[in-house]
């Protein structure tokens, strides 16, 4: 029984393997022919449908006389809203920094974090994401591994390492103005920050600060505020948060926001005022 069941599963394998080419080759010839009768039949017209457009001309009329025309009121105005470009974060929202939770590089760690940029070299500073946020919905998180010292033997670069962030298309600081700076901050140990606005090539220092915390005070996630007044004006700033201090910081949620926001709310003064300006107008 053994011998004759090995003896047909063989022929039925020998039967398997001899009818597949068949049947794919059966499958193949008229897929070829088909092909073939396409391309025989939308080449040729294809080819006289340019021949056509080569001698095709057309003519145009347009009628710009008065009974054609549309009045149009002194009254209409309009603006466009775009979020693509804009208009909400870095337009009618007062917000100066872009990507200021360090989601924009999505939620898979490491992310890219442009548009922030890194002050200092390899040898000196070491940046990259991770999860420990305290915001459970936005949990990516910054962490800067800062490997040089004030003192000692690896000395920081003159201004500290650290990061900046150009905001959108650089930051207008005015002379005069105060912004306030908010982020959260995390340690392994002390922490002396210095909170700057610059130039964007940083050569130039707009205003400046520093946080100093012990080691205790940032072991978890603290929140710090401080404000900025403006002793220069320049169009194309960028808010720089740099250290001196060898350790480990993390940071989430850096904001910078004009004290001179619309109503006292955190939407930008110009362009509400225009917006208020409309709405006058076509009331």
């Amino acid at each position: 029984m053994l011998r004759a069941t090995s003896a047909l599963q063989g022929h039925e394998e020998a039967v398997r393997r001899t009818w597949c080419p068949r049947a794919m080759g059966y499958c193949k010839a008229p897929c070829v022919f088909l092909l073939c009768l396409f391309i025989s039949f939308c080449l040729p017209r294809q080819l006289l449908a340019d021949e056509v457009d080569k001698n095709l001309t057309a003519q145009l009329f347009i009628d710009a006389s008065e009974r054609s025309s549309r009045p149009i009121p002194q009254t209409l105005f309009g603006i466009f809203f775009e979020e693509i470009n804009h208009a909400g974060a870095g337009g009618l929202w007062a917000e100066l920094v872009s990507n200021r939770g360090f989601e924009a590089g999505g939620a898979n760690i490491p992310s890219n974090i442009d548009p922030w940029s890194i002050i200092g070299d390899e040898s000196s500073i070491i940046v990259s994401t991770d999860r420990s946020s305290c915001f459970e919905r936005n949990k990516v998180a910054l962490k800067m591994e800062v490997l040089c010292n004030s003192e000692g033997t690896h000395i920081c670069p003159s201004g500290g390492v650290g990061i900046y962030n150009p905001g959108f298309w650089g930051m207008n600081i005015e002379q005069g103005k105060s912004y306030k700076i908010v982020f959260y901050v995390r340690s392994t140990g002390a922490i002396d920050i210095s909170v700057s606005f610059t130039s964007s090539d940083g050569l130039q220092t707009l205003s400046s600060t520093n946080i100093k915390a012990s080691a205790s005070d940032v072991s978890n996630w603290t929140k710090m505020e401080v404000l900025l007044e403006a002793k220069e004006t320049n169009h194309n700033s960028r808010l720089q948060l740099t250290t001196s201090k060898n350790g480990v910081v993390w940071f989430d949620q850096v904001s910078a926001m004009p004290l001179d926001t619309y109503k006292i709310s955190n939407l930008a003064l110009l362009d509400f005022q225009v917006c208020a300006m409309l709405c006058t107008l076509t009331a």
